[in-house]
């Protein structure tokens, strides 16, 4: 939720030659629906029956990726044990203040609708602890990508995950 997983997400795999996949955009693709949609229609918990369904798919791949997804998959355990099981789970973090800065005018976000700040808040306090699973916790405030993508490449996790999986 607005600590640039997406846009590190792509950097990372530009530079590791390695193909990007964003599990909202494929639910996106496979439902034809916005997300916000999807929210509208089926309510939280069906969307995230479908993120489910949908990042199984993705993590069954058997080329090098790298898997982006919404902040709010970490909410079923499931998901957690497809990730620790399929890969290596990088946390991206970032200060309430930065995240409603850059999330403030995305109407595209359903858990966002209203009070921005207030919302941000509320959710990064519902869902405190969920990241701690992450060997790589890196925090995003006042840095550029180039200098998260840095900071993940000589992440001694990282450069673990990219020697056992060369």
């Amino acid at each position: 939720m607005g600590t640039g997983k997406t846009t590190v997400g792509q950097a990372i795999a530009k530079r590791l030659g390695w193909k990007q996949v964003d599990v909202d955009h494929c639910i996106v693709e496979a439902t034809g629906k916005e997300i916000r949609d999807i929210f509208r229609e089926q309510g939280e918990e069906g969307f995230r029956a479908l993120e489910t369904k949908m990042l199984a798919q993705v993590l069954n791949g058997s080329i090098p990726q790298v898997v982006t997804t919404g902040g709010g998959v970490v909410t079923r355990k499931q998901n957690v044990e497809l990730i620790v099981r399929h890969g290596l789970a990088v946390a991206l973090r970032a200060t309430p203040e930065t995240i409603v800065a850059r999330l403030h005018a995305d109407a595209t976000r359903p858990l966002l609708a209203g009070d921005v700040e207030r919302n941000v808040r509320r959710i990064m306090q519902e869902r405190e602890g969920l990241y701690d699973f992450a060997p790589v916790q890196l925090v995003t405030d006042g840095k550029s990508v180039a200098q998260i993508v840095d900071e993940l490449w000589a992440h001694p996790a990282f450069r673990r995950f990219l020697t056992q999986n060369d």
